[in-house]
């Protein structure tokens, strides 16, 4: 039974069964990304059967890889990110918490529709912050979103040769030098 033509009355029944089939079903402590068919899925109905399947003990905490690295900085080298967002000349703290706050909803629709997509970390220097990314594409999408949200300012996007991460860079139109 492929997962499609199950309808929602049958997704509980037919997760218990595929849960106690298959050992390597994994579930993210942190972000309820499930693991299964060799990828993490994000699946509201499948964490939730799940979590209601897993035995009582206590279960040792399972991480994606993604939610992993943000915990405890395990699994990748402290500089292996895919992008990188540069928000730059951001003077006005309103505004600035704005922008932030702009960043953060659009990642955190991101990680619901692929728990692979993070932000790894967001270094506050005053009127410069550098976002990390785990995926390139979400580095651009939140440059993009920044650029539209608040206009006049100048975005350029860095693309690598080799297998580096994307650079984005945001300046704001009052910046000065």
């Amino acid at each position: 039974m492929s997962r499609r033509n199950i309808t929602r009355l049958d997704w509980k029944d037919w997760w218990q069964k595929k849960a106690k089939k298959e050992r390597g079903i994994l579930l993210c402590d942190r972000c309820e990304a499930v693991y299964y068919d060799g990828f993490w899925h994000t699946d509201p109905h499948a964490s939730a059967a799940l979590k209601e399947a897993r035995p009582r003990a206590v279960a040792k905490p399972a991480f994606c890889p993604e939610c992993r690295y943000v915990v405890n900085g395990e699994g990748k080298a402290s500089a292996d990110f895919e992008g990188q967002l540069t928000l730059d000349g951001l003077h006005d703290a309103e505004e600035k918490d704005e922008i932030l706050r702009t960043v953060r909803n659009l990642a955190r629709k991101s990680e619901k529709t692929d728990p692979e997509d993070q932000i790894i970390a967001i270094d506050d220097k005053g009127d410069r912050v550098v976002i990390a990314t785990s995926d390139n594409q979400l580095a651009l999408r939140l440059g993009k979103k920044v650029d539209e949200s608040f206009k006049g300012g100048t975005l350029r996007v860095s693309w690598s040769d080799d297998d580096k991460p994307a650079r984005i860079y945001w300046k704001h139109k009052e910046t000065r030098h």
